[in-house]
């Protein structure tokens, strides 16, 4: 070939790229050019904004290096599907950033390299923290987000359905907890999360539970190619996964009503997945989701009006003694009263949405003070308050009625307030007053479940707080996850400052105990100290080993502190430590 027939064809591929490129910048903050290994040889565009480091520093590494730990599974797949020439869309995926421990979200797209082969260009369009949907660390919407997406993809009645929801719930085998918690299990769940959102509309895929999800896909592709894909993956036997279908088809619902019926299909699922019947369309989900509501009802207001309900108690003790702190009142049900509802969460969230959980909460108090008034004067209860219930003036009104009774005869110090955020607090000057109150009164204030809510530093601010409670999946993936274990360490350090002690939940190892040590945290709870027992279970050993008096509510430096030389001994009895003298 002649020189100027070659400078002519050089020059019009570098025109196709700058056309390419300029086309990308378009809509993307940042163009990377990799090669056939996904290492950078260039990049361009916001790359400090989505990385927190300059181009120089970046040019030669590993796109999967700049990926959060748990989308790089995702990353691989994608650049496999992409590489078998298969369609791929923009996919939300996680980016890490410099200096902090927040994840910066960008749309991700994929497009070959002009003239040369196996190299690839991505781009990456940075989203607004406003605008990106409440996912958790495995990148998935929220119930609420992917219900409110659904909704938005119904069509208008003349239409014809372009969207569908898939249920699907993996293999029986995933129930066993110590295989979930083994190298192979995480890598199945990992594997079977990437592919769902790989092959999922726009990425848009839930969790049901533990081992159940829906995802957004076209109407009419067949959800047996995902099974199939998990089963191909996994490289192991195991039973086949199950799926429902359900078209996005509204027939003239109103919006209320198709996010009730999607709300009635998904959480049926999630709780029946391998009897339930099949769901065919909206309409028969939302009469299904009617005739339910009218039975739970009834049954939650039984519940609530006979207070056939009964409480056990879970200790709370400091780490490095072993002295019980306080109680946790746990809500439990008789066999054969809870009609229809599975367990204490889906009474809660029942009664919160038909407005029974105020006078719920007030019964369980009522019940809590006599409790205290049966129980060794060094006993302490933290007692259960939803947040639905504390935003309440008339809950407010009734619940100082109740304290300042002349049945009540309990000192404040022992009763303790914890607010759920099971129903997010929205309105704050309600609640202050009545958390002031209480506090002025004597009673300490807990947070539960800090760090699952979007909403839990606002209430740190905010209220009177005494403790906070990590929340426990929460605390758990700090035993495998270094991000994690900074943010758990620094809401050590955060309440600390504040005059709070943590609690971390769900310990069930010495591993775990030990971690919460090392990250600061002064209190724990969980089955390695005890499981719930009934009150006249902890009557009994209270005849053998009465209680001692807890420490002053002093702080602990959160700084990482080895374990002590002498560890008290602890004697456990019928599910309860208590400290052995000496």
């Amino acid at each position: 070939m002649a020189p100027h027939k070659e400078n002519k064809a050089g020059a019009s591929a570098d025109r196709r790229l700058e056309q390419l490129a300029a086309l990308a910048f378009a809509a993307a903050d940042v163009l990377f050019e990799v090669d056939r290994v996904f290492r950078i040889r260039h990049v361009g565009g916001a790359i400090a904004k989505l990385v927190g480091h300059p181009p120089t520093a970046v040019r030669g590494l590993s796109l999967f290096d700049l990926i959060a730990p748990q989308d790089r599974i995702f990353l691989r797949r994608v650049m496999e599907a992409f590489d078998r020439e298969q369609p791929v869309g923009r996919l939300a995926m996680r980016f890490l950033h410099a200096g902090t421990p927040e994840l910066v979200t960008a749309i991700v797209g994929m497009s070959p390299m002009p003239g040369v082969k196996g190299e690839r260009l991505v781009t990456a369009t940075i989203l607004d923290r406003t605008f990106v949907a409440d996912a958790g660390s495995d990148g998935f919407l929220d119930r609420t987000s992917f219900i409110d997406l659904a909704r938005r993809l119904v069509p208008s009645a003349e239409e014809k359905p372009r969207f569908e929801v898939v249920m699907l719930a993996l293999p029986p085998l995933m129930k066993d907890s110590k295989l979930r918690s083994s190298k192979l299990g995480m890598a199945f769940a990992a594997e079977a999360e990437a592919i769902l959102r790989l092959n999922s509309e726009g990425g848009a895929v839930t969790r049901l539970g533990e081992d159940s999800f829906a995802f957004i896909q076209k109407a009419g592709e067949d959800p047996s190619v995902v099974e199939q894909k998990i089963i191909e993956a996994t490289d192991v036997l195991l039973a086949h996964p199950r799926s429902q279908t359900l078209p996005l088809d509204a027939s003239l619902m109103e919006q209320e009503e198709v996010e009730a019926a999607l709300e009635h299909a998904l959480a049926t699922f999630a709780r029946h997945s391998a009897d339930c019947a099949p769901v065919t369309n909206l309409p028969d989900c939302l009469a299904a989701s009617a005739r339910q509501d009218r039975e739970l009802v009834a049954s939650c207001r039984s519940i609530i009006e006979d207070a056939t309900f009964f409480q056990v108690l879970q200790p709370i003790l400091t780490l490095k003694t072993g002295i019980i702190q306080h109680y946790e009142v746990l809500t439990r049900f008789a066999q054969g009263v809870a009609r229809g509802i599975s367990n204490t969460s889906e009474f809660i969230q029942i009664a919160e949405q038909v407005g029974m959980i105020n006078t719920f909460d007030l019964v369980n108090c009522v019940k809590t003070i006599k409790l205290l008034q049966k129980l060794p004067a060094s006993v302490r209860l933290a007692l259960n308050v939803s947040g639905r219930s504390v935003q309440s003036a008339e809950f407010a009104e009734r619940l100082r009625g109740v304290l300042e009774g002349s049945d009540t005869q309990v000192a404040p110090s022992r009763l303790l307030i914890e607010i759920t955020e099971t129903r997010g607090i929205t309105e704050f000057e309600q609640p202050c007053a009545l958390l002031q109150y209480l506090f002025q009164r004597g009673h300490r204030i807990c947070l539960d479940d800090f760090g699952a809510g979007a909403m839990s530093f606002e209430y740190l601010r905010r209220f009177p707080v005494s403790y906070v409670k990590i929340d426990g999946p929460f605390f758990r993936n700090a035993m495998i996850s270094g991000r994690d274990r900074i943010l758990v360490r620094t809401i050590a350090r955060c309440a600390f400052e504040l005059g709070c002690r943590t609690v971390a939940e769900m310990i069930e190892t010495e591993a775990e105990s030990a971690l919460a040590r090392e990250l600061g945290i002064e209190c724990g709870q969980g089955w390695l100290f005890g499981k719930p027992v009934t009150a006249d279970v902890l009557m009994a050993t209270f005849s053998d080993h009465p209680p001692r008096q807890p420490a002053p509510s002093r702080m602990v430096s959160p700084a990482p502190t080895p374990p002590p030389a002498r560890r008290v001994a602890a004697m456990r009895s019928g599910g309860v430590v208590f400290p052995a003298a000496g």
